[in-house]
């Protein structure tokens, strides 16, 4: 079944990239060889009394805010509810609270919104803060890979929705389109890799610096032939520099533009979702949102036998994680979408 595929590639890529987020890429190329998990979140360079953050109540193959939040998305489409930011929203506090339920403590990765779940900000303060930044965060684009399934006339409109629910930025809405359109021509059109950054370009708006960058992205070669300065062209500067995060590391920063052109890219150079898993992790940074998007689009493209059996085995919420994808599924039937 196509849409657990995605889930559980989703999830996998998501729960292998958290052990190691935020390493610098140097680091990663010579200590990570996909044979076993790696947690080195106690390795994160950030102040010792901020590292508590990435350890405390983790737990190695726990997927993070990226596959929770996603859940949220699917479980909003799957509704009987119209699609709304006010829905996005208590579809996501509700998988939240579920994991408080169930383990005790909120999962392991969210940004801004904790402070929406703690009570310290509104919806709306949380919308304010990153209304106008230059650097809007990355969640709008890594939980909206379900959208690019839908009913082709609504995916721009409800990507849009979902980055305007915590992200009113205009990068972030191009990202969550960019996505869910990438995922549309990976699974539902089956197109040419290679033409997967033009197809974004064709079918969402983009603004200038948006256009700029994509162009430079298509234009890269190889993966394996990449230089620093194609890193650079395709990451931002190297190593990360401030207001981005994790500053001061070789890798991917946490920004919605840049964890977008990585996933065009690496969508754009891989065979199948071992290869774009591999491919996500190797960039270094904030990689486990890429590989979660990536791993699970060409999950969807290939299916799930290129990952070993002991990632798929080990991913948190195995059985939680199907049953949503079959009741996905159903709805996707329903609304005259049959994946094959």
């Amino acid at each position: 079944m196509v849409t657990k595929d995605i889930v559980i590639g989703l999830a996998i890529g998501d729960a292998f990239g958290a052990g190691v987020e935020f390493q610098d890429r140097n680091w990663i190329r010579k200590n990570v060889d996909f044979t076993m998990f790696i947690n080195a979140r106690n390795r994160i360079k950030v102040n010792s009394n901020k590292i508590k953050v990435f350890t405390e109540n983790y737990n190695s193959w726990n997927y993070t805010d990226d596959t929770e939040m996603t859940i949220g998305v699917i479980k909003a489409l799957i509704s009987n509810d119209l699609f709304s930011e006010k829905l996005l929203i208590k579809k996501w506090k509700e998988e939240y609270e579920k994991g408080i339920k169930e383990k005790g403590f909120g999962r392991n990765g969210h940004g801004s919104m904790s402070w929406y779940y703690s009570g310290e900000k509104t919806i709306e303060e949380v919308r304010d803060f990153q209304r106008n930044r230059s650097n809007p965060g990355n969640a709008p684009a890594m939980r909206s890979v379900p959208l690019g399934l839908i009913t082709e006339n609504k995916i721009n409109p409800y990507a849009e929705i979902n980055a305007i629910a915590t992200h009113p930025n205009i990068n972030a809405i191009i990202s969550s389109q960019c996505i869910s359109r990438a995922t549309e021509f990976m699974i539902i059109h089956k197109g040419n890799s290679k033409e997967i950054l033009q197809y974004c370009m064709n079918t969402v708006t983009l603004n200038d610096e948006y256009k700029v960058y994509l162009k430079e992205v298509d234009q890269l070669g190889k993966y394996q032939d990449l230089t620093n300065e194609d890193f650079i062209r395709l990451c931002g500067p190297q190593p990360i520099q401030e207001p981005y995060f994790l500053s001061g590391i070789y890798g991917m920063p946490s920004d919605s533009k840049y964890t977008t052109g990585c996933v065009l890219y690496i969508l754009k150079e891989s065979i199948d979702a071992m290869d774009a898993l591999q491919k996500s992790i190797f960039l270094g940074g904030d990689v486990d949102s890429v590989a979660s998007i990536t791993t699970g689009i060409m999950s969807g493209r290939t299916g799930l036998k290129s990952l070993p059996e002991f990632m798929i085995k080990s991913v948190e919420g195995f059985s939680y994680l199907t049953e949503l994808a079959e009741k996905f599924n159903s709805h996707l039937i329903k609304i005259g979408v049959e994946l094959k």
